[in-house]
């Protein structure tokens, strides 16, 4: 009996260590785990320098963004994603070390951008908020997505909790406004007729685009930083490279899904679509 009650002890105490190990294991983990249920999850990550010139490199890996929770009340409803993660850096060294919040599309497509925000903003204090310091950013579309959202940053102690809100279309988006009623950029302009495509925000916009044969397109580049507008097969599309405020201007004689993108940003891809 002395025995089994000394063995008993034994695995006892085994099993104390090993629930402790296993605790501390999950404290010294980074990230508080928010696992989409369905649909594409869509990573995330804290990267060195700003939405126009990102170190692609990530210096923080968040949880990707997806649906969560039970749905609820009206169908119609805009679907907003989220992403919860807790990082081992202050909110300070966070906000001082020139960061941005970026986007993407999927794992399996990780080269396309589709939202990102600049660290930065209005900081409002523990007193103002009853928690940690906190700063809320905007996440802008990229590559014409229909993506955008906020993200809330909330000091921790020595950590920040980072919280991801991500929708698509909502302000509207290029989207259907009702049932039978078409995009603008789901109508192909007149034949010989000319369509606008402006390059701002490292997007194209509008995209796709549906043409018919033997209009033109035109593409002008908004932002400081120069673009392209080049097709997979360069006989098709091949602008060269557009500062700010260049156009180039391109007709299409032959029918056909042409996909372009950015020679400069990778990320940067368009569609156009010729009937």
């Amino acid at each position: 009996m002395s025995r089994m009650r000394t063995q008993l002890q034994v695995i006892g105490a085994i099993l104390a260590l090993l629930g402790l190990v296993l605790a501390g294991g999950r404290a010294g983990l980074a990230q508080d785990a928010t696992p989409p249920v369905g649909g594409v999850a869509h990573p995330v990550h804290i990267h060195k320098g700003t939405c126009d010139n990102l170190d692609p490199a990530p210096l923080f890996p968040l949880n990707d963004i997806g649906s969560v929770g039970e749905a609820v009340g009206a169908g119609t409803a805009a679907t907003v994603e989220t992403s919860t993660t807790t990082v081992e850096a202050t909110l300070a060294d966070v906000i001082a070390g020139g960061h941005a919040i970026n986007v993407h599309e999927s794992a399996e497509n990780i080269g396309n951008y589709i939202a990102c925000g600049d660290v930065g903003g209005r900081l409002e204090t523990g007193a103002e908020t009853g928690q940690g310091d906190r700063l809320a950013i905007g996440l802008r579309e990229l590559s014409g997505s229909g993506y955008s959202g906020v993200a809330v940053l909330t000091a921790a102690g020595d950590r920040t909790e980072v919280v991801v809100y991500l929708g698509q279309d909502l302000a509207g988006g290029t989207g259907d406004a009702a049932e039978g009623t078409p995009s603008a950029a789901g109508t192909p302009s007149a034949a010989g007729g000319a369509t606008t495509v402006d390059i701002r925000d490292f997007a194209y916009s509008p995209d796709p685009i549906v043409i018919t044969l033997g209009s033109t397109v035109t593409w002008t580049n908004r932002d400081a930083v120069p673009h392209t507008a080049t097709a997979r097969d360069r006989a098709v599309l091949q602008s060269g490279t557009l500062g700010q405020e260049e156009a180039y201007s391109e007709t299409f004689d032959e029918a056909g899904t042409f996909e372009y993108f950015c020679e400069f940003h990778a990320q940067m891809k368009g569609t156009v679509v010729v009937r």
